[in-house]
């Protein structure tokens, strides 16, 4: 597969993306969740007036220097973030203040008692469904009742490459659902080696169509402003173009950036469990700077390091984690 010479997001430029990680915490173990990510070293901020304050900082730098007027956040993580204490109090919060989309990537675990109680408080929930732990009748329960409140959902079932065709067994119950919910096959990244797990070839061809189910016509008519079917245009050194959905770079083996330029400081960050503000790929943003949101001192410090917040040179290998892969960045 030919890799492009530039990749132009299609997120809108007045939108900033923002992946939360409010925990480390997690009720799973799986077995392919990246290094760290679920350890409970951090556990979880517990001054949720200081978070939702210095959310309203970051937003207003952006707004300023940046032109944006929107922000979409995903509360997700390694750890599971509805075991939050605080996750209605921040959405909510953080609602009342500001033009933002709220998103959680959960592991679907939370009873229907509390999905009725918290859901309300986001817009989109995406559950990410793991084989080895998933209770899968309990899994479609709630998303049904998700669908059937109106709120927008997606089955993320991660697919195991050494239990494949269980995974494959998930997709095939959840198409027999009672509601059309969206559902997607996704590959597991190796955070080891840097490297998707070994895939077949067969089990590749599955996956390149990763969305394997739509919701219903009036529903997409009705949400057309929370999803996206494509997420980014990638050109080619023959002056070609391909609109590309989550999973199509990783798939082909067309995600090896290092030393390209890369916007991930313009278009997506990450709030990670330690409260560092970062790339959403990990990569250092502030040289000199410990900018930490969740820290008093968050002002003073971001002020001092974001006046020359802009384009990086990627310094990875390859972009391992499927969004990421459809920010804007150009070959040099």
């Amino acid at each position: 597969m030919t890799q492009p010479i530039k990749i132009l997001s299609l997120q809108p430029k007045e939108v900033l993306d923002i992946r939360f990680w409010p925990t480390d915490i997690c009720n799973f173990n799986c077995t392919y969740c990246f290094p760290g990510s679920k350890d409970a070293n951090f556990r979880y901020p517990k001054n949720v007036d200081t978070v939702i304050k210095n959310f309203s900082l970051l937003f207003d730098l952006y707004k300023d220097k940046h032109n944006k007027k929107k922000f979409d956040i995903n509360l997700v993580g390694g750890g599971e973030p509805t075991l939050w204490p605080y996750f209605k109090e921040f959405c909510d919060g953080i609602r009342q203040r500001h033009n933002v989309e709220l998103t959680v990537t959960t592991n679907g675990s939370r009873s229907l008692r509390w999905r009725r109680k918290n859901g309300p408080a986001v817009d989109k929930v995406t559950l990410s469904v793991h084989h080895e732990f998933a209770d899968i009748d309990h899994t479609i329960e709630v998303l049904d009742y998700l669908y059937s409140s109106g709120t927008t959902c997606t089955a993320l079932v991660l697919m195991d490459a050494e239990h494949f065709d269980k995974c494959k067994g998930i997709v095939d119950k959840f198409q027999g659902s009672k509601y059309p919910w969206f559902i997607e096959a996704k590959p597991i990244v190796d955070f080891a080696g840097k490297d998707s797990l070994s895939y077949t070839e067969e089990q590749k061809q599955y996956m390149k169509q990763d969305l394997k189910r739509l919701p219903d016509s009036e529903f997409l008519l009705n949400n057309m402003h929370l999803f996206r079917l494509h997420d980014s245009i990638a050109v080619y050194s023959d002056e070609n173009i391909e609109t590309k959905r989550t999973g199509d770079y990783i798939n082909t083996d067309t995600n090896y950036y290092q030393g390209w330029n890369c916007n991930v400081a313009l278009e997506n960050l990450v709030i990670a469990f330690d409260g560092t503000v970062k790339g959403s790929c990990n990569a250092s943003l502030f040289k000199d700077y410990n900018i930490n949101l969740f820290a008093e001192d968050f002002e003073e410090n971001f002020n001092k390091a974001s006046f020359n917040l802009s384009t990086i040179q990627c310094p990875f290998k390859k972009c391992s984690c499927q969004p990421d892969t459809h920010i804007t960045k150009w070959q040099l």
